[in-house]
C-alpha cells in the first residue's frame, strides 16, 4: 500500500470512528431519557444494562496499522534473558504467542460547565447515575440543577508488536546509582577494551526511567560475545560492580485494537452554570454529592471546569 493510500485509509477510519462516537452520544441521551420513563425495580441491574449498551455500541471500533509478523526463536531466547526493568509493559503468553499488555494514561477533554467526580464506591456512582438530575443548594434559597452522564473511554483492548534483537547493541542493567555521565563514561571505557571482550563503541546512552544503559558497538560480533558471558565486573570510580549484559530489543507497534470502556466510579456532571467563584461552587458541588441524603458518598476526586474554559484531564486508570 502506498503512503497516500495508507493516509486515505487512516482518514476513512477516523471518519468512521467520529460517526460511531456521534451515534454513541445519541444513544446515551436516549438511554438517559428512558431512565425517567421506565424505572426498573433493581437500579443496579438497570445501570449494568445501560453500561453494557454503551460497550456493545462501540465494541468494534479498532485501528490497524499493519499485519503482525510472527517472531522467531531468536526473539524468544532474547526475551527470556531481558534485563529486569520497570517499564509500562507486562508480558504473558496466549495461544502460543507472546502477548503484551499496556498500562495507559487517558486524556479526557472537559468542556466548560462540567465536573468530573470519582466516588470511592461503585454502588454510589450507580445510584447517582440513575437519579439523572440533581438539585444542588447554593444557600440563601438558591439552587441549580445539574445533569449526570457516564464517562466512557476508548481504551486499548490488545496490541501486537514486531520485535527483534539488535545485532550490535546490548542492554546493561544492575547499574549503581551515581552521576549518569560518569556511569556512561565508565561503561564505555570498560567495554571498549578487547581484554574485557569488548570493542570499539559507537554510542552509549542511559535510559533514565529504568536506570539501564544501551551500548552500541561498531562491529556486530562484539555484542554476542558479551551476552554469552552475561555478567561482567565493571569498575566505577574506585569500586567494582557486577552488571548484567542482555539483548537490546527493538519493538514496533503493528496492530492496535480498542474498545469503549465505562468508568464505574467516575461520572461527568453537566449543565453547571457560572453563578459564583470557581472554588466556592466546586466546594458546594462536592459537599452535595458527599451527602448520603442526596444519594452520594465518599469522594475520591473532584474537578470542576467553569463555563468558557476547556481543559484536558489525564486519567491514570479507568475507575
Amino acid at each position: 500500500m502506498s503512503q497516500q493510500e495508507h493516509l486515505q485509509d487512516l482518514t476513512s477510519g477516523t471518519n468512521r470512528i467520529r460517526i460511531q462516537i456521534q451515534e454513541f452520544r445519541q444513544r446515551i441521551e436516549k438511554l438517559n431519557r428512558s431512565l425517567t420513563e421506565e424505572r426498573l425495580g433493581n437500579k443496579t441491574a438497570r445501570l449494568d444494562f445501560v453500561l453494557q449498551q454503551e460497550v456493545d455500541l462501540m465494541a468494534d471500533v479498532q485501528m490497524k496499522e499493519a499485519e503482525l509478523k510472527e517472531g522467531g526463536a531468536s526473539w524468544e531466547q532474547a526475551l527470556a534473558r531481558s534485563p529486569e526493568r520497570r517499564v509500562p509493559f507486562n508480558t504473558g503468553t496466549a495461544d502460543g504467542a507472546r502477548a503484551v499488555g499496556v498500562e495507559t494514561r487517558f486524556i479526557y477533554p472537559m468542556e466548560g460547565g462540567t465536573a468530573l467526580v470519582t466516588f470511592e464506591e461503585t454502588e454510589v456512582a450507580m445510584k447517582i447515575l440513575t437519579m439523572q438530575k440533581h438539585r444542588v443548594s447554593l444557600g440563601d434559597g438558591r439552587s441549580i440543577t445539574v445533569g449526570v452522564r457516564p464517562v466512557v473511554l476508548i481504551a486499548p483492548s490488545s496490541l501486537k508488536m514486531e520485535t527483534e534483537a539488535s545485532p550490535r547493541s546490548v542492554s546493561i542493567s544492575n547499574l549503581p546509582r551515581m552521576d549518569p555521565q560518569t556511569l556512561v563514561d565508565s561503561l564505555e571505557i570498560h567495554f571498549s577494551r578487547r581484554r574485557h571482550g569488548g570493542g570499539e563503541v559507537e554510542v552509549c546512552k542511559m535510559v533514565p526511567d529504568s536506570w539501564t544503559a544501551v551500548l552500541t558497538f561498531v562491529e556486530k560480533d562484539v555484542a554476542k560475545g558479551l551476552m554469552d558471558e552475561e555478567f561482567h565486573e565493571v569498575k566505577f570510580q574506585q569500586k567494582k560492580e557486577r552488571v548484567r549484559v542482555t539483548p537490546f530489543i527493538h519493538g514496533r507497534l503493528t496492530d492496535l485494537q480498542t474498545e469503549m470502556t465505562p468508568c464505574l466510579r467516575t461520572l461527568l456532571l453537566t449543565g453547571i452554570p457560572d453563578v459564583m467563584e470557581q472554588e466556592t461552587l466546586q466546594d458546594l458541588l462536592e459537599i452535595h454529592f458527599q451527602k448520603t441524603i442526596n444519594g452520594g458518598g465518599e469522594i475520591e476526586a473532584f474537578l470542576y471546569t467553569p463555563l468558557g474554559q476547556n481543559v484536558s484531564v489525564v486519567l491514570d486508570k479507568i475507575s
